[in-house]
């Protein structure tokens, strides 16, 4: 299995302000996939991991979704989703989800 860094963004300060949120969030998403024997990659998947950046610890959270696609772009599409909207780990399956059953 390979895991290739996609994407990843700060949450705006103002955002997390307005959630009553006062300390820095990191989320990152990576792209999944497993190779045949003979190099073709069979199966996408992704991860979605959220830092927290307390004062007093730092706090990791991730979330992985196995075997989504077969289709690099489908999933290239799906990443592409969860970044823009700033899906974070406790919801990503459930949004993945949706996104593969409404394909």
């Amino acid at each position: 299995m390979t895991k290739k860094f996609y994407g990843g963004k700060f949450i705006n300060k103002d955002k997390l302000f307005t959630e009553g949120i006062r300390y820095p969030i990191k989320i990152e998403y990576y792209k999944i996939y497993d190779n045949e024997q003979n190099g073709e990659i069979t199966k996408y998947g992704l991860e979605v991991i959220k830092t927290e950046y307390r004062s007093e610890k730092i706090n990791v959270e991730n979330k992985k979704v196995l075997n989504i696609t077969n289709e690099e772009k489908v999933i290239d599409n799906i990443l592409d989703k969860l970044k823009n909207n700033e899906v974070t780990p406790i919801i990503a399956k459930y949004i993945v989800e949706d996104l593969v059953y409404n394909l």
